[in-house]
């Protein structure tokens, strides 16, 4: 096997996604062959190099990415100081549960499809913008939304300094069926690749409106509605590819 960077070995052993592990490599957390590495771009063998982290030696295990259909009241985390309910706790049947994390976040209130893994490289794909993974959201508000507004947000909202856009909104009826906006509806269906944390509820505040109820349900072309709530579903190669399509 030919060396590679440290920070992939580490996501590619299921540690945490790229970043992540980026940061524990410059916190000092990592050691190759029983001294400190820091150095972002050292790279590593990873059949003859021993590669610890907190005090474990490394080694790269089977990939397993899961889709979960989450229902509200549970956080979004491995950890909490507050033993609240956690998204492991729907997984709790899984023997390696302890090395799965959650693949970016849908919020204490939020539902829907949220991917977990121990595949770092993965979780980078689906996380960092350059990839363009597309996600689709069910949103409910607390008013009808306007044209006006609609194509405020088709052209761009600025948070935190990042012009954030939605690809694709629609307005839906109660059965979830596409209407015209002149009828006005509280019901929104949208696409958008921004992945960072609670964008959509941020977007609809700054535009006047509060989201009521948020619902993931796709991300690519994997649907949410192939799972009971609650409920998860260990994905395949086919599956991968629906999530993969835009790459």
């Amino acid at each position: 096997m030919e060396k590679v960077r440290i920070s992939r070995f580490l996501a590619e052993c299921g540690i945490n996604s790229r970043r992540k592990c980026e940061n524990l490599i410059i916190n000092g957390k990592v050691k190759v062959n029983g001294e400190i590495i820091k150095e972002l771009y050292f790279k590593v063998d990873p059949e003859k190099d021993i590669i610890e982290y907190n005090g474990n030696i490394l080694k790269i295990e089977e990939k397993i990415v899961l889709a979960l259909n989450k229902p509200p009241g549970y956080l979004c985390t491995v950890k909490d100081d507050y033993n609240r309910k956690t998204v492991l706790d729907l997984i709790g049947d899984i023997n390696f549960k302890n090395r799965l994390y959650p693949v970016g976040r849908l919020d204490y209130n939020s539902r829907g499809l949220l991917l977990m893994t121990n595949d770092g490289e993965f979780a980078y794909k689906i996380l960092h913008p350059k990839f363009n993974i597309p996600k689709t959201y069910e949103i409910v508000l607390n008013k009808n939304l306007t044209i006006k507004d609609r194509d405020k947000l088709i052209k761009g909202v600025e948070i935190d300094g990042i012009i954030v856009e939605i690809k694709e909104i629609n307005l839906v009826n109660n059965n979830g069926n596409s209407i015209n906006y002149s009828k006005g509806s509280k019901n929104i269906i949208l696409t958008i690749h921004e992945g960072r944390k609670r964008i959509i509820r941020r977007l609809f505040k700054e535009s006047g409106y509060k989201v009521m109820d948020l619902k993931r349900l796709k991300i690519g072309n994997f649907d949410v509605n192939e799972i009971r709530e609650g409920s998860y579903k260990i994905l395949n190669n086919n599956d991968l590819k629906k999530i993969l399509m835009s790459m």
